[in-house]
Protein backbone atom coordinates (compact mmCIF):
# COMPACT_ATOMS: atom_id res chain seq x y z
CA UNK A 1 0.00 0.00 0.00
CA UNK A 2 2.74 2.16 0.88
CA UNK A 3 4.07 1.49 -2.74
CA UNK A 4 0.84 2.56 -4.39
CA UNK A 5 0.65 6.27 -2.59
CA UNK A 6 3.97 6.97 -3.28
CA UNK A 7 3.67 6.33 -6.79
CA UNK A 8 0.12 7.03 -7.14
CA UNK A 9 -0.25 9.71 -10.03
CA UNK A 10 2.05 7.23 -12.27
CA UNK A 11 0.06 4.24 -11.30
CA UNK A 12 -3.49 6.02 -11.76
CA UNK A 13 -2.51 7.43 -15.56
CA UNK A 14 -1.25 3.64 -16.24
CA UNK A 15 -4.30 2.48 -15.53
CA UNK A 16 -6.08 5.33 -17.54
CA UNK A 17 -3.66 4.30 -20.44
CA UNK A 18 -4.64 0.43 -19.72
CA UNK A 19 -8.21 1.53 -19.68
CA UNK A 20 -7.87 3.33 -23.02
CA UNK A 21 -6.67 0.18 -24.62
CA UNK A 22 -9.44 -1.74 -23.59
CA UNK A 23 -12.13 1.05 -24.65
CA UNK A 24 -10.39 0.45 -28.21
CA UNK A 25 -9.89 -2.47 -28.57
CA UNK A 26 -13.41 -4.14 -27.02
CA UNK A 27 -15.52 -0.94 -28.15
CA UNK A 28 -14.13 1.70 -30.52
CA UNK A 29 -13.00 -0.90 -33.15
CA UNK A 30 -16.34 -2.13 -33.87
CA UNK A 31 -19.37 -0.59 -35.57
CA UNK A 32 -19.57 3.36 -36.48
CA UNK A 33 -18.96 5.71 -34.17
CA UNK A 34 -19.57 9.47 -36.28
CA UNK A 35 -23.38 9.75 -34.52
CA UNK A 36 -21.79 9.33 -31.12
CA UNK A 37 -19.03 12.01 -31.69
CA UNK A 38 -20.88 14.75 -29.96
CA UNK A 39 -21.97 12.94 -26.86
CA UNK A 40 -18.19 11.90 -27.43
CA UNK A 41 -16.55 15.25 -27.65
CA UNK A 42 -19.02 16.87 -24.63
CA UNK A 43 -17.80 13.88 -21.86
CA UNK A 44 -14.12 14.15 -23.25
CA UNK A 45 -14.78 18.29 -22.07
CA UNK A 46 -16.26 16.76 -18.78
CA UNK A 47 -13.25 14.68 -18.25
CA UNK A 48 -10.59 16.84 -19.13
CA UNK A 49 -11.82 20.61 -18.47
CA UNK A 50 -15.08 19.95 -16.57
CA UNK A 51 -13.17 17.53 -13.64
CA UNK A 52 -10.09 20.00 -12.78
CA UNK A 53 -12.34 23.25 -12.13
CA UNK A 54 -14.75 21.01 -10.37
CA UNK A 55 -11.74 19.20 -8.14
CA UNK A 56 -10.33 23.15 -7.71
CA UNK A 57 -13.90 24.07 -6.33
CA UNK A 58 -13.89 21.36 -3.84
CA UNK A 59 -10.47 21.15 -2.88
CA UNK A 60 -9.66 20.06 0.66
CA UNK A 61 -13.02 17.53 0.69
CA UNK A 62 -12.71 14.07 0.43
CA UNK A 63 -14.97 14.51 -3.20
CA UNK A 64 -12.07 16.68 -4.45
CA UNK A 65 -9.89 13.73 -3.68
CA UNK A 66 -11.40 11.41 -5.63
CA UNK A 67 -11.58 14.03 -8.50
CA UNK A 68 -8.27 14.21 -8.45
CA UNK A 69 -7.24 10.78 -8.85
CA UNK A 70 -9.93 10.76 -11.82
CA UNK A 71 -8.12 13.55 -13.23
CA UNK A 72 -4.86 11.55 -13.12
CA UNK A 73 -6.74 8.34 -14.94
CA UNK A 74 -7.77 10.90 -17.23
CA UNK A 75 -4.21 11.86 -18.03
CA UNK A 76 -3.58 8.33 -19.53
CA UNK A 77 -6.98 7.42 -20.65
CA UNK A 78 -7.11 9.39 -24.15
CA UNK A 79 -3.12 9.07 -24.82
CA UNK A 80 -3.70 5.22 -24.15
CA UNK A 81 -6.86 5.24 -26.59
CA UNK A 82 -5.10 7.47 -29.41
CA UNK A 83 -1.69 5.20 -29.25
CA UNK A 84 -4.04 2.20 -29.61
CA UNK A 85 -5.93 3.90 -32.72
CA UNK A 86 -3.20 4.82 -33.90
CA UNK A 87 -1.02 1.77 -33.87
CA UNK A 88 -3.79 -0.75 -34.91
CA UNK A 89 -4.43 1.88 -38.25
CA UNK A 90 -0.65 1.83 -39.30
CA UNK A 91 0.50 -1.21 -38.31
CA UNK A 92 -2.52 -4.00 -38.17
CA UNK A 93 -5.36 -2.85 -39.99
CA UNK A 94 -6.99 -4.56 -42.84
CA UNK A 95 -5.80 -1.84 -45.42
CA UNK A 96 -2.31 -2.28 -44.18
CA UNK A 97 -2.08 -5.75 -44.20
CA UNK A 98 -3.58 -5.82 -48.01
CA UNK A 99 -0.64 -3.48 -48.98
CA UNK A 100 -2.70 -0.35 -50.37
CA UNK A 101 -0.49 2.67 -51.12
CA UNK A 102 -1.23 6.15 -50.27
CA UNK A 103 -0.42 9.28 -48.30
CA UNK A 104 1.50 7.72 -45.15
CA UNK A 105 -0.70 9.89 -42.77
CA UNK A 106 -4.04 8.94 -44.33
CA UNK A 107 -3.40 5.31 -42.54
CA UNK A 108 -3.88 7.73 -39.25
CA UNK A 109 -6.66 10.20 -39.65
CA UNK A 110 -8.66 11.87 -42.35
CA UNK A 111 -8.13 15.11 -40.75
CA UNK A 112 -5.40 15.17 -43.84
CA UNK A 113 -8.18 15.18 -46.69
CA UNK A 114 -10.09 18.08 -44.31
CA UNK A 115 -7.32 20.02 -44.55
CA UNK A 116 -6.28 19.26 -48.31
CA UNK A 117 -9.58 20.20 -49.63
CA UNK A 118 -9.91 23.59 -47.67
CA UNK A 119 -10.63 25.49 -50.54
CA UNK A 120 -13.33 23.22 -51.98
CA UNK A 121 -11.34 21.13 -54.88
CA UNK A 122 -11.36 17.81 -53.31
CA UNK A 123 -11.91 16.92 -57.18
CA UNK A 124 -8.45 18.41 -57.61
CA UNK A 125 -6.84 16.45 -54.76
CA UNK A 126 -8.22 12.72 -55.57
CA UNK A 127 -7.22 13.93 -59.01
CA UNK A 128 -3.34 14.70 -58.23
CA UNK A 129 -3.62 11.71 -55.79
CA UNK A 130 -4.38 9.34 -58.69
CA UNK A 131 -1.83 10.60 -60.24
CA UNK A 132 0.77 9.57 -57.64
CA UNK A 133 -0.38 6.46 -56.35
CA UNK A 134 -2.89 4.69 -59.11
CA UNK A 135 -6.34 3.27 -59.32
CA UNK A 136 -6.87 1.87 -55.67
CA UNK A 137 -5.06 4.56 -52.86
CA UNK A 138 -5.75 4.15 -49.29
CA UNK A 139 -7.25 8.26 -48.78
CA UNK A 140 -8.72 7.13 -44.57
CA UNK A 141 -7.83 4.54 -42.20
CA UNK A 142 -10.75 2.40 -43.59
CA UNK A 143 -11.43 4.05 -47.10
CA UNK A 144 -10.36 3.16 -50.16
CA UNK A 145 -10.95 5.41 -53.50
CA UNK A 146 -11.12 3.84 -56.52
CA UNK A 147 -10.04 4.99 -60.05
CA UNK A 148 -11.72 2.70 -61.84
CA UNK A 149 -14.50 2.03 -64.29
CA UNK A 150 -16.13 -0.68 -62.64
CA UNK A 151 -16.90 0.72 -59.59
CA UNK A 152 -19.93 2.12 -60.02
CA UNK A 153 -21.32 -1.29 -61.11
CA UNK A 154 -19.64 -2.94 -58.36
CA UNK A 155 -20.74 -0.59 -55.24
CA UNK A 156 -24.40 0.05 -56.59
CA UNK A 157 -25.09 -2.69 -59.10
CA UNK A 158 -27.94 -4.90 -58.67
CA UNK A 159 -25.63 -7.30 -57.38
CA UNK A 160 -24.06 -5.07 -54.96
CA UNK A 161 -24.08 -5.86 -50.92
CA UNK A 162 -22.51 -2.21 -50.72
CA UNK A 163 -24.32 0.53 -48.39
CA UNK A 164 -24.64 4.37 -48.30
CA UNK A 165 -21.51 5.24 -46.16
CA UNK A 166 -21.61 7.45 -42.73
CA UNK A 167 -21.68 10.94 -44.63
CA UNK A 168 -25.11 10.00 -45.83
CA UNK A 169 -26.46 10.39 -41.69
CA UNK A 170 -25.86 14.09 -42.32
CA UNK A 171 -29.45 14.64 -41.67
CA UNK A 172 -29.81 12.59 -38.39
CA UNK A 173 -31.87 12.51 -36.81
CA UNK A 174 -34.08 13.49 -39.63
CA UNK A 175 -34.02 11.29 -42.90
CA UNK A 176 -34.78 11.53 -46.68
CA UNK A 177 -34.88 9.33 -50.31
CA UNK A 178 -31.33 10.70 -50.90
CA UNK A 179 -29.74 9.62 -47.34
CA UNK A 180 -31.52 6.70 -46.18
CA UNK A 181 -29.00 4.08 -45.48
CA UNK A 182 -31.12 1.27 -44.40
CA UNK A 183 -31.63 -0.59 -48.37
CA UNK A 184 -35.37 -1.51 -47.29
CA UNK A 185 -36.22 1.78 -46.21
CA UNK A 186 -34.84 3.26 -49.25
CA UNK A 187 -36.35 1.09 -51.61
CA UNK A 188 -39.86 1.53 -50.20
CA UNK A 189 -39.05 5.65 -50.06
CA UNK A 190 -37.91 5.45 -53.94
CA UNK A 191 -41.43 3.25 -54.65
CA UNK A 192 -42.62 6.38 -53.61
CA UNK A 193 -41.08 8.90 -55.43
CA UNK A 194 -40.95 6.52 -58.69
CA UNK A 195 -44.87 8.48 -58.50
CA UNK A 196 -43.47 11.28 -59.09
CA UNK A 197 -41.80 10.13 -62.23
CA UNK A 198 -44.64 8.40 -64.32
CA UNK A 199 -45.22 9.30 -67.69
CA UNK A 200 -48.28 11.25 -66.64
CA UNK A 201 -46.30 13.19 -63.75
CA UNK A 202 -43.40 14.20 -66.38
CA UNK A 203 -45.77 15.47 -68.12
CA UNK A 204 -46.96 17.78 -66.10
CA UNK A 205 -43.47 18.59 -64.69
CA UNK A 206 -42.37 19.25 -68.71
CA UNK A 207 -45.00 22.10 -68.62
CA UNK A 208 -44.02 23.70 -65.96
CA UNK A 209 -40.02 23.52 -67.39
CA UNK A 210 -41.36 25.03 -70.78
CA UNK A 211 -43.08 28.28 -68.81
CA UNK A 212 -39.47 28.48 -67.11
CA UNK A 213 -37.73 28.12 -70.15
CA UNK A 214 -39.92 30.94 -71.85
CA UNK A 215 -38.56 33.20 -68.45
CA UNK A 216 -34.94 32.53 -69.04
CA UNK A 217 -35.21 33.44 -72.65
CA UNK A 218 -36.41 36.78 -71.56
CA UNK A 219 -33.86 37.67 -69.31
CA UNK A 220 -31.75 36.70 -72.06
CA UNK A 221 -33.45 38.33 -75.08
CA UNK A 222 -33.65 41.54 -72.61
CA UNK A 223 -29.71 41.65 -72.48
CA UNK A 224 -29.00 40.39 -76.12
CA UNK A 225 -31.58 44.02 -76.84
CA UNK A 226 -29.17 46.20 -74.31
CA UNK A 227 -26.16 44.41 -75.90
CA UNK A 228 -25.72 43.45 -71.92
CA UNK A 229 -23.24 40.94 -70.84
CA UNK A 230 -25.58 38.05 -69.54
CA UNK A 231 -24.20 36.79 -65.95
CA UNK A 232 -25.26 32.90 -67.16
CA UNK A 233 -23.88 31.29 -64.02
CA UNK A 234 -26.95 32.74 -61.63
CA UNK A 235 -29.39 33.09 -64.37
CA UNK A 236 -29.25 29.51 -64.99
CA UNK A 237 -29.13 29.07 -61.11
CA UNK A 238 -32.28 31.16 -60.64
CA UNK A 239 -33.78 29.13 -63.24
CA UNK A 240 -32.95 25.72 -61.40
CA UNK A 241 -34.01 26.63 -57.99
CA UNK A 242 -37.53 28.58 -59.49
CA UNK A 243 -38.26 25.03 -61.37
CA UNK A 244 -37.48 23.15 -58.26
CA UNK A 245 -39.45 25.25 -55.41
CA UNK A 246 -42.34 24.66 -58.34
CA UNK A 247 -41.74 21.26 -58.87
CA UNK A 248 -41.79 20.66 -54.91
CA UNK A 249 -43.70 23.54 -53.16
CA UNK A 250 -45.57 24.61 -55.97
CA UNK A 251 -44.48 27.91 -55.30
CA UNK A 252 -41.61 29.48 -57.52
CA UNK A 253 -38.58 31.23 -55.69
CA UNK A 254 -39.37 34.19 -58.15
CA UNK A 255 -35.52 34.76 -59.21
CA UNK A 256 -35.94 34.83 -62.94
CA UNK A 257 -38.73 37.23 -62.31
CA UNK A 258 -37.28 39.00 -60.12
CA UNK A 259 -33.15 39.51 -61.31
CA UNK A 260 -32.22 38.43 -58.21
CA UNK A 261 -31.00 35.98 -55.36
CA UNK A 262 -33.96 34.28 -52.62
CA UNK A 263 -32.77 34.60 -49.48
CA UNK A 264 -33.15 31.30 -48.22
CA UNK A 265 -30.89 29.90 -51.68
CA UNK A 266 -28.39 32.62 -50.45
CA UNK A 267 -28.65 30.59 -46.78
CA UNK A 268 -28.43 27.19 -48.60
CA UNK A 269 -25.34 28.15 -50.41
CA UNK A 270 -23.55 29.06 -47.52
CA UNK A 271 -24.60 26.27 -46.21
CA UNK A 272 -23.50 23.47 -48.45
CA UNK A 273 -20.07 25.56 -48.51
CA UNK A 274 -19.46 23.42 -45.64
CA UNK A 275 -19.79 20.18 -47.47
CA UNK A 276 -16.38 21.16 -49.28
CA UNK A 277 -14.08 20.66 -46.41
CA UNK A 278 -15.73 18.71 -43.95
CA UNK A 279 -17.99 16.15 -46.31
CA UNK A 280 -14.59 13.93 -45.50
CA UNK A 281 -14.38 13.71 -42.06
CA UNK A 282 -18.39 13.02 -41.30
CA UNK A 283 -18.07 12.60 -37.63
CA UNK A 284 -16.92 16.56 -37.28
CA UNK A 285 -19.85 17.25 -39.33
CA UNK A 286 -22.11 15.82 -36.61
CA UNK A 287 -20.30 17.51 -34.00
CA UNK A 288 -20.95 21.48 -35.48
CA UNK A 289 -24.21 19.89 -36.41
CA UNK A 290 -24.91 18.74 -32.57
CA UNK A 291 -23.18 21.16 -30.34
CA UNK A 292 -22.53 24.43 -33.02
CA UNK A 293 -25.81 24.63 -34.79
CA UNK A 294 -26.28 28.38 -34.07
CA UNK A 295 -22.60 29.33 -35.17
CA UNK A 296 -22.32 30.91 -38.76
CA UNK A 297 -22.64 28.68 -41.77
CA UNK A 298 -24.05 26.15 -39.77
CA UNK A 299 -27.27 28.47 -38.97
CA UNK A 300 -27.64 28.64 -42.02
CA UNK A 301 -27.86 24.89 -42.89
CA UNK A 302 -30.55 24.90 -39.74
CA UNK A 303 -32.58 28.27 -41.17
CA UNK A 304 -32.68 26.63 -44.59
CA UNK A 305 -34.21 23.20 -43.11
CA UNK A 306 -36.66 24.78 -40.93
CA UNK A 307 -37.79 27.47 -43.60
CA UNK A 308 -37.69 23.70 -46.02
CA UNK A 309 -39.88 22.64 -43.58
CA UNK A 310 -42.28 25.61 -42.68
CA UNK A 311 -42.78 25.76 -46.78
CA UNK A 312 -43.69 21.72 -46.72
CA UNK A 313 -46.23 22.27 -43.76
CA UNK A 314 -47.88 25.11 -45.51
CA UNK A 315 -47.89 23.65 -48.77
CA UNK A 316 -49.92 20.06 -46.95
CA UNK A 317 -52.16 22.56 -44.49
CA UNK A 318 -53.36 24.57 -47.65
CA UNK A 319 -53.00 22.76 -50.53
CA UNK A 320 -51.97 23.74 -53.84
CA UNK A 321 -52.92 26.56 -56.17
CA UNK A 322 -52.01 24.46 -59.26
CA UNK A 323 -54.09 22.14 -61.16
CA UNK A 324 -50.92 20.21 -62.21
CA UNK A 325 -49.91 17.95 -59.18
CA UNK A 326 -46.37 18.87 -57.35
CA UNK A 327 -43.89 16.10 -55.25
CA UNK A 328 -45.41 17.23 -52.48
CA UNK A 329 -48.46 15.88 -53.47
CA UNK A 330 -46.42 12.36 -54.19
CA UNK A 331 -45.10 12.12 -51.18
CA UNK A 332 -46.57 13.01 -48.78
CA UNK A 333 -50.56 13.27 -49.71
CA UNK A 334 -51.23 9.66 -50.90
CA UNK A 335 -48.87 6.69 -50.62
CA UNK A 336 -49.44 4.23 -53.36
CA UNK A 337 -52.31 3.11 -52.99
CA UNK A 338 -54.00 6.14 -52.16
CA UNK A 339 -54.29 6.01 -48.62
CA UNK A 340 -53.43 9.52 -46.50
CA UNK A 341 -50.58 9.44 -44.39
CA UNK A 342 -50.17 9.67 -41.22
CA UNK A 343 -49.03 12.94 -39.77
CA UNK A 344 -46.00 11.39 -38.46
CA UNK A 345 -45.06 9.52 -41.31
CA UNK A 346 -45.24 13.30 -43.06
CA UNK A 347 -43.08 14.74 -40.58
CA UNK A 348 -40.74 12.41 -40.76
CA UNK A 349 -39.57 12.87 -44.12
CA UNK A 350 -41.23 16.07 -44.73
CA UNK A 351 -37.68 18.71 -43.85
CA UNK A 352 -35.45 16.47 -45.44
CA UNK A 353 -36.98 15.46 -48.93
CA UNK A 354 -38.13 19.24 -49.38
CA UNK A 355 -34.55 20.04 -48.87
CA UNK A 356 -32.69 17.58 -50.97
CA UNK A 357 -35.06 17.76 -53.49
CA UNK A 358 -34.63 21.74 -54.11
CA UNK A 359 -30.68 20.95 -53.98
CA UNK A 360 -30.32 17.24 -55.97
CA UNK A 361 -32.86 18.73 -58.37
CA UNK A 362 -32.14 22.61 -59.08
CA UNK A 363 -27.88 22.35 -58.97
CA UNK A 364 -27.53 19.46 -60.97
CA UNK A 365 -29.38 20.86 -63.69
CA UNK A 366 -28.00 24.40 -63.02
CA UNK A 367 -24.45 22.99 -63.48
CA UNK A 368 -24.72 20.98 -66.33
CA UNK A 369 -26.05 23.44 -68.02
CA UNK A 370 -23.48 26.59 -66.87
CA UNK A 371 -20.77 23.49 -68.30
CA UNK A 372 -22.78 23.47 -71.59
CA UNK A 373 -22.52 26.77 -72.02
CA UNK A 374 -19.35 27.40 -70.98
CA UNK A 375 -17.70 24.52 -73.30
CA UNK A 376 -19.49 25.96 -76.26
CA UNK A 377 -18.30 29.41 -75.81
CA UNK A 378 -15.05 28.13 -76.19
CA UNK A 379 -15.73 25.98 -78.97
CA UNK A 380 -18.37 27.51 -80.87
CA UNK A 381 -18.41 25.72 -83.65
CA UNK A 382 -20.58 22.82 -81.76
CA UNK A 383 -23.26 25.69 -81.18
CA UNK A 384 -23.52 26.21 -84.63
CA UNK A 385 -23.98 22.59 -85.60
CA UNK A 386 -26.82 22.52 -82.87
CA UNK A 387 -28.23 25.26 -84.44
CA UNK A 388 -28.38 23.65 -87.86
CA UNK A 389 -29.69 20.81 -86.25
CA UNK A 390 -32.81 22.84 -84.35
CA UNK A 391 -33.63 25.88 -86.90
CA UNK A 392 -36.23 24.11 -88.35
CA UNK A 393 -37.81 22.23 -85.68
CA UNK A 394 -40.28 22.65 -83.12
CA UNK A 395 -37.95 23.26 -79.71
CA UNK A 396 -40.88 22.38 -77.18
CA UNK A 397 -41.23 18.95 -79.14
CA UNK A 398 -39.37 16.72 -77.10
CA UNK A 399 -39.93 13.54 -79.12
CA UNK A 400 -37.72 15.84 -82.29
CA UNK A 401 -35.21 17.06 -79.76
CA UNK A 402 -34.43 13.72 -78.69
CA UNK A 403 -33.51 12.64 -81.69
CA UNK A 404 -31.12 15.69 -82.69
CA UNK A 405 -27.53 13.58 -82.26
CA UNK A 406 -25.02 16.69 -82.11
CA UNK A 407 -27.11 18.16 -79.65
CA UNK A 408 -27.41 14.96 -77.62
CA UNK A 409 -23.61 14.17 -77.59
CA UNK A 410 -22.58 17.65 -76.57
CA UNK A 411 -24.53 16.81 -73.47
CA UNK A 412 -23.57 13.91 -73.00
CA UNK A 413 -19.67 14.50 -73.44
CA UNK A 414 -20.20 18.17 -71.10
CA UNK A 415 -21.59 15.32 -68.32
CA UNK A 416 -18.63 13.22 -68.77
CA UNK A 417 -16.13 15.66 -68.09
CA UNK A 418 -18.09 18.12 -65.85
CA UNK A 419 -20.70 15.85 -63.40
CA UNK A 420 -22.47 17.97 -61.32
CA UNK A 421 -21.45 15.09 -58.49
CA UNK A 422 -17.44 15.34 -58.64
CA UNK A 423 -16.10 12.99 -55.82
CA UNK A 424 -19.53 12.21 -53.78
CA UNK A 425 -21.44 9.40 -53.12
CA UNK A 426 -19.28 7.19 -51.05
CA UNK A 427 -20.70 3.94 -50.13
CA UNK A 428 -19.25 1.21 -47.41
CA UNK A 429 -18.41 -2.81 -48.34
CA UNK A 430 -20.51 -5.24 -46.05
CA UNK A 431 -18.68 -8.04 -44.16
CA UNK A 432 -18.21 -9.94 -47.81
CA UNK A 433 -15.73 -7.15 -48.93
CA UNK A 434 -16.25 -6.67 -52.25
CA UNK A 435 -13.72 -7.28 -55.68
CA UNK A 436 -13.40 -4.22 -58.23
CA UNK A 437 -11.70 -5.68 -61.38
CA UNK A 438 -8.92 -7.91 -59.65
CA UNK A 439 -8.62 -5.65 -56.36
CA UNK A 440 -10.37 -7.20 -53.37
CA UNK A 441 -11.42 -4.30 -50.72
CA UNK A 442 -11.74 -5.63 -47.41
CA UNK A 443 -14.86 -5.56 -45.39
CA UNK A 444 -16.11 -2.66 -43.77
CA UNK A 445 -14.32 -0.24 -46.03
CA UNK A 446 -15.50 3.06 -47.33
CA UNK A 447 -15.05 3.38 -50.92
CA UNK A 448 -14.67 6.75 -52.81
CA UNK A 449 -15.50 6.75 -56.65
CA UNK A 450 -14.50 10.22 -58.09
CA UNK A 451 -16.64 10.89 -61.35
CA UNK A 452 -14.63 13.80 -62.12
CA UNK A 453 -11.29 11.53 -62.41
CA UNK A 454 -12.56 8.53 -63.98
CA UNK A 455 -14.76 9.93 -66.30
CA UNK A 456 -11.42 11.50 -67.66
CA UNK A 457 -9.33 7.93 -67.68
CA UNK A 458 -7.38 7.45 -70.58
CA UNK A 459 -8.01 3.97 -70.32
CA UNK A 460 -11.80 4.27 -70.92
CA UNK A 461 -11.90 7.60 -73.63
CA UNK A 462 -9.10 8.53 -76.18
CA UNK A 463 -8.01 12.19 -75.55
CA UNK A 464 -10.34 12.10 -72.23
CA UNK A 465 -9.27 15.73 -71.30
CA UNK A 466 -10.60 17.29 -74.52
CA UNK A 467 -14.15 18.14 -75.25
CA UNK A 468 -14.94 16.06 -78.19
CA UNK A 469 -18.76 15.43 -78.58
CA UNK A 470 -18.00 13.15 -81.95
CA UNK A 471 -17.11 10.22 -79.26
CA UNK A 472 -20.94 9.39 -78.91
CA UNK A 473 -21.71 10.26 -82.78
CA UNK A 474 -19.48 9.15 -85.37
CA UNK A 475 -16.63 8.62 -83.47
CA UNK A 476 -17.41 5.81 -81.32
CA UNK A 477 -13.95 4.02 -81.21
CA UNK A 478 -12.96 6.94 -78.83
CA UNK A 479 -14.98 5.36 -76.43
CA UNK A 480 -12.70 2.52 -75.12
CA UNK A 481 -14.76 1.46 -71.68
CA UNK A 482 -18.36 3.18 -71.46
CA UNK A 483 -18.86 1.88 -67.90
CA UNK A 484 -16.74 5.02 -66.64
CA UNK A 485 -19.33 7.21 -67.83
CA UNK A 486 -21.91 7.12 -64.70
CA UNK A 487 -22.98 11.07 -64.30
CA UNK A 488 -26.12 10.32 -63.28
CA UNK A 489 -24.99 6.68 -60.89
CA UNK A 490 -26.16 3.32 -61.31
CA UNK A 491 -28.87 1.12 -60.16
CA UNK A 492 -31.22 1.49 -57.74
CA UNK A 493 -29.32 4.11 -56.20
CA UNK A 494 -29.31 6.29 -59.79
CA UNK A 495 -30.45 9.73 -59.60
CA UNK A 496 -34.54 9.43 -60.08
CA UNK A 497 -34.62 13.07 -61.80
CA UNK A 498 -32.19 11.81 -64.45
CA UNK A 499 -34.83 11.79 -67.45
CA UNK A 500 -36.00 15.27 -66.09
CA UNK A 501 -33.00 17.01 -65.88
CA UNK A 502 -32.06 15.62 -69.16
CA UNK A 503 -35.11 17.16 -70.79
CA UNK A 504 -34.72 20.31 -68.84
CA UNK A 505 -31.30 20.87 -70.68
CA UNK A 506 -32.93 19.90 -74.33
CA UNK A 507 -35.77 22.14 -74.01
CA UNK A 508 -32.96 24.91 -72.38
CA UNK A 509 -30.36 24.35 -75.26
CA UNK A 510 -32.56 23.88 -78.25
CA UNK A 511 -34.69 26.95 -77.55
CA UNK A 512 -31.54 29.23 -76.54
CA UNK A 513 -29.22 27.95 -79.72
CA UNK A 514 -31.93 28.12 -82.05
CA UNK A 515 -32.53 31.98 -81.02
CA UNK A 516 -29.48 33.20 -80.26
CA UNK A 517 -25.56 33.29 -81.25
CA UNK A 518 -23.34 34.11 -78.16
CA UNK A 519 -19.48 34.29 -77.34
CA UNK A 520 -17.61 34.86 -74.24
CA UNK A 521 -17.79 38.60 -72.51
CA UNK A 522 -14.72 40.77 -72.74
CA UNK A 523 -12.39 39.57 -69.65
CA UNK A 524 -9.69 36.85 -68.37
CA UNK A 525 -13.02 35.50 -66.12
CA UNK A 526 -15.67 35.36 -68.81
CA UNK A 527 -15.33 31.57 -68.91
CA UNK A 528 -13.49 30.35 -65.48
CA UNK A 529 -16.74 28.84 -64.40
CA UNK A 530 -15.36 25.10 -64.96
CA UNK A 531 -11.71 26.27 -63.66
CA UNK A 532 -12.50 27.66 -60.36
CA UNK A 533 -15.73 25.02 -59.81
CA UNK A 534 -15.69 24.35 -56.19
CA UNK A 535 -16.96 20.66 -54.97
CA UNK A 536 -19.13 21.22 -51.93
CA UNK A 537 -20.89 17.59 -52.35
CA UNK A 538 -22.44 19.06 -55.54
CA UNK A 539 -20.54 21.55 -58.03
CA UNK A 540 -20.47 25.32 -57.30
CA UNK A 541 -19.56 26.53 -60.38
CA UNK A 542 -17.16 30.12 -60.88
CA UNK A 543 -18.09 32.74 -62.94
CA UNK A 544 -19.84 32.55 -66.86
CA UNK A 545 -19.99 35.85 -68.65
CA UNK A 546 -21.75 35.63 -72.16
CA UNK A 547 -22.41 38.40 -74.85
CA UNK A 548 -25.98 37.28 -76.39
CA UNK A 549 -26.80 38.39 -79.81
CA UNK A 550 -30.51 37.69 -81.00
CA UNK A 551 -30.26 35.55 -84.62
CA UNK A 552 -32.12 37.01 -87.78
CA UNK A 553 -35.20 34.89 -89.60
CA UNK A 554 -32.45 34.24 -92.36
CA UNK A 555 -30.00 32.88 -90.13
Amino acid sequence: MDFYYANEQAILTAVGALSGIIAHNAVYIRGEWHVQAPQITIQLFVLYAGLPVLAQTLKDTAVAGILQGVIFWSYGYLPGLIASILLYRVFFHPLTRAGFRGPWYARCTKIWHMWAARGSKNHHVLDDIHKKYGNFVRTGPAEITVFHPDVFMAVDGPRSECVKAEWYDILHPGQALVTARNKSVHAIRRREWNSGFTTKALAEHEAKILKYVDKLDQCIEQDAKLQKVTNMRDLLLWFGFDIMGDFVFSKSFGMLENQQWHHIIVRLQRALSLLGPFSSVPWLIQVGFKLAPRVSVLKDWFDTVAWCQSQMRDRLENGSSSQSQDLSYYLMEKDSEGHVFSENEKWHWAAGDSLLAIVAGSEPTAVALIAVFCELGKHPEHAEKIHQEVRNVDVTDLKTLVNLPHLNAVMKESLRLHPALLTGGNRKTTSFGLTIGDQFIPPNTTIVAPRYTIGRLESCFERASEFVPERWTTRPEMVRNAAAYAPFGTGHHSCLGKTLALDTMKYVLARILKNYRFHAAPGDDSLSALETVKDQFTSNPGTLRLQFERRHATD
